[in-house]
């Protein structure tokens, strides 16, 4: 599994995916070696290679993508650079992990699409919540028919901190380099989470609330400038199931701290998790007897706890930690690119012997592994999230291209 990999930029999302990386060695005995860590200035690129290991840095990434020992590339930078470096990664043959959302305007997506599709590279998303355990388990479970027809959901991610007005502006609060704000910060990964388990999305219709609209321009400055992003998203929702739900993301949450939450009702059973209890997920089995004070029916936790098949440590019976499900999205992203490399080399092979090629692909057999039509799929809900609440909150057609 161990490649070369560089890093394309080292904000706090870069940071976590370098520090979820070293992990690797230690759960599943070998890693990536960190070859690049690339920012947009010189001095802080060398700052961030003495803190993550990388062996060289730089300004820019021409260099990290030149470099013939670089196997794969993970995308951290703001949202509105994602196509041109995902773009330009992919035609210098790197295989691709790119934080979300897949772009900051659906035209950069599908810019990003067409370079997935005309490559024969891997092109993985970091979408990390569908690897809880907990999730992976609730997965199972609906796909076993154990809740039967759903009727509803609900769910919800929200954090708080926003909602203090010194807070100064950043690049999450531009609407031209983060594409959205609450919406697409949390709500892409809730987005993904309910369609991983349900399906993919019919129409919504959605509001967006801007709490603050001016802030200062840095920390201290007396100068304002103006919030051009959501601080909160509702969003009702029609599945293509027919299943209807309600989610929320926020980021004025006062008094939550990192809580991701749903709540699935269906004909035969229900499922409930929250991410502050992640080492648990909640079933109500409805077709269990009843009786007497409730018989044997009621909501039954699920120990799911660490339960990473392959994983040597820690014990499945170990408490989760947040960083760990970064890592496990890695770990399936390297894996899906050793595999590629193991098939490319079969295929030269057969190319040699009786003259004819074999396409690499870019699918995996690991379903739960995030790809571009994943990315796609959330991005499709984000656009007419936004385009319904700019049309008085109407329903609109979730359109994927």
């Amino acid at each position: 599994m161990s490649s070369g990999l560089a890093l394309l930029g080292y904000g706090g999302i870069g940071r976590l995916h370098a520090a979820a990386y070293s992990q690797l060695p230690f759960l599943y005995g070998s890693g990536p070696e960190l070859r690049w860590v690339c920012t947009s200035r010189q001095e802080t690129a060398r700052a961030a290679s003495r803190e993550c290991g990388a062996s060289r840095w730089g300004a820019g990434w021409d260099a990290a993508l030149a470099d013939p020992e670089v196997t794969a590339v993970d995308v951290t930078v703001p949202n509105h650079l994602h196509a041109d470096a995902v773009a330009q990664a992919l035609a210098a043959g790197k295989h691709v992990y790119c934080e979300k959302p897949l772009a900051a305007t659906p035209e950069d997506a599908e810019t990003i699409a067409a370079a997935v599709r005309a490559s024969d590279r891997v092109f993985a998303m970091t979408f990390q919540y569908r690897f809880v355990p907990a999730i992976l388990r609730a997965k199972q479970l609906v796909d076993a028919g154990k809740i039967g027809r759903v009727y509803s959901f609900r769910a919800e991610y929200l954090h708080s901190g926003y909602q203090n007005p010194e807070r100064p502006l950043s690049w999450r609060m531009d609407k031209e380099r983060s594409g959205s704000g609450a919406l697409a910060d949390l709500g892409s990964h809730v987005i993904d989470v309910v369609r991983y388990l349900l399906g993919n999305f019919d129409s919504v219709q959605g509001h967006l609330e801007t709490f603050i609209t001016e802030r200062p321009v840095s920390k201290g400055a007396a100068e304002f400038g103006p919030v051009t992003v959501d601080d909160a998203a509702w969003i009702r929702a029609r599945l293509k199931s027919s299943a209807v739900g309600t989610i929320e993301a926020s980021r004025f949450a006062t008094g939550t701290l990192d809580d991701m939450r749903f709540w699935i009702y269906g004909e035969r059973g229900a499922l409930h998790f929250s991410l502050m209890d992640l080492n648990f997920l909640w079933y109500f089995n409805a077709e269990q007897a009843g009786g007497a004070y409730g018989g044997s029916q009621g909501w039954q936790r699920l120990d799911t706890v660490g339960h990473y098949p392959g994983a040597a440590v820690p014990p499945g019976r170990a408490p989760m930690g947040w960083l760990r499900l970064h890592a496990e999205n890695q770990y399936r992203f390297l894996r899906a690119v050793a595999e590629a490399g193991a098939a490319g080399a079969a295929g030269d092979a057969e190319a040699a012997g009786s003259g004819s090629g074999r396409d690499h692909g870019r699918l995996t057999a690991d379903d739960a592994l995030p790809g571009i039509d994943d990315g796609l799929a959330v991005q499709a809900v984000l656009t007419a999230t936004e385009r319904s609440h700019a049309d008085a909150g109407r329903w609109v057609a979730v359109e994927r291209r």
